[in-house]
């Protein structure tokens, strides 16, 4: 599912609602049937949900620790036994993760602020997929990053779609909301103004139904 919409109309927050990292005022969370606690991450996570935030620095990675660290942060009581971690599957599990998302180089061990900003948001996706999570939330998922890192995250979306997860994709770019998406909603000041399959929407018609509100406006 694709989320389309000016920057303020509620897409990030509609996200982070969903991931349990704001309240909501109504309305349930449900994953294969089973309601999610509100207002809670943990019980997102739990519940098989993963989110790569827009402000992948600042809100998605710990830029200081390594890149096995941030890739297993979601993950942490599966690699710990008797209160210490074991750092060899620790690395193991990264390595073979970061080689599927082809990160250059695969080496876990390397501090995640070395990295460029397409190997950095690889690494938090490669969390999810460590975590093998059902439902991932990805905002804005190939800003600043290069042409090779945002094919290789194109692949990627397909291949999770393709084997069941549930992919919500927020971005600013229309032809990447169009062609990744099989659905589509047009958000307009926190609200669902569209809700389309994506083969049935034009750029011309998302951006009018983006901006109908300013023309009014301004006729």
């Amino acid at each position: 599912m694709g989320i389309a919409g000016l920057v303020g109309a509620g897409r990030s927050e509609l996200l982070e609602t969903v991931f349990g990292a704001r309240k909501a005022d109504g309305g349930t969370v449900s994953v294969n049937g089973r309601r999610v606690r509100p207002g809670s991450v943990g019980a997102a996570v739990a519940a098989g949900m993963g989110l790569a935030p827009e402000e992948r620095k600042s809100q998605g990675l710990l830029l200081d620790a390594s890149v096995a660290t941030n890739v297993t942060l979601a993950s942490l009581p599966a690699y710990s036994r008797g209160g210490f971690t074991d750092r060899g599957r620790e690395l193991r599990d990264s390595r073979k993760t970061l080689q599927r998302l082809d990160l250059r180089p695969a080496d876990p061990r390397l501090i995640m602020r070395t990295l460029s900003g397409g190997n950095q948001q690889k690494a938090v996706v490669a969390r999810w997929l460590v975590r093998d999570c059902r439902v991932l939330l990805l905002d804005e998922p190939t800003r600043g990053v290069d042409v090779g890192a945002r094919a290789e995250l194109y692949r990627l979306i397909h291949e999770l779609a393709s084997a069941g997860v549930a992919v919500v994709l927020v971005s600013s770019e229309m032809p990447e909301v169009l062609g990744l998406s099989d659905r589509v909603l047009v958000l307009r000041d926190g609200k669902v103004v569209a809700d389309a399959p994506a083969a049935e929407l034009t750029e011309a018609t998302v951006l009018d139904l983006i901006m109908e509100e300013a023309q009014e406006v301004l006729a």
